[in-house]
């Protein structure tokens, strides 16, 4: 397999191509909450119960896609830089989600590397996020990466574990 040129850039969430990430990204999640493949009805569902990516736009946040030399989407993260859960100390990372078919190339590395960079170019102290005990790979990534498991910093019901990164 030929690894293609991935190029990351910021887009918002709310319009596409940023809106198709956030999509494929939550039928991804909610997929495995559900155990069947996630639907747009789905999506649509929990977008209007939690509309927090509006935290994803400057100057609250970023929200960063991974694209190949087509354009085609690979990825996407966002990072937030306040908001209600979000530490005073802290970033956190959002949204992290790499396309099925890209898997394996890199992609999320590529991604947290990133959003790592410009929480420490912004001064914050740590890096938090709040993920799933089941979605191994991502925690798998988040571990390699430096993130330690933490005590939970927000009230997130579908989370069962928390990280964080000493930027430091």
């Amino acid at each position: 397999m030929t690894v293609p040129t991935i190029t990351l850039h910021e887009t918002r969430p709310d319009v596409e191509p940023g809106l198709g990430a956030l999509r494929g990204y939550l039928r991804d999640i909610l997929g495995r909450f559900e155990g069947r493949p996630g639907t747009d009805s789905d999506v649509d569902a929990f977008m209007a119960e939690y509309p927090d990516d509006e935290g994803l736009v400057p100057p609250q946040g970023v929200f960063l896609l991974a694209t190949d030399p087509d354009g085609t989407v690979l990825g996407c993260v966002g990072l937030r830089y306040r908001g209600p859960d979000v530490p005073s100390d802290a970033a956190e990372v959002k949204r992290m989600w790499t396309a099925p078919a890209a898997r394996g190339l890199g992609v999320g590395k590529m991604l947290l590397a990133e959003v790592t960079r410009r929480a420490r170019e912004a001064g914050r102290a740590r890096l938090v996020l709040d993920t799933r005990a089941d979605l191994m790979e991502a925690r798998t990534l988040y571990e390699r990466a430096g993130f330690v498991e933490t005590e939970s910093y927000n009230e997130n019901r579908h989370a069962q574990v928390w990280y964080a990164l000493d930027l430091r």
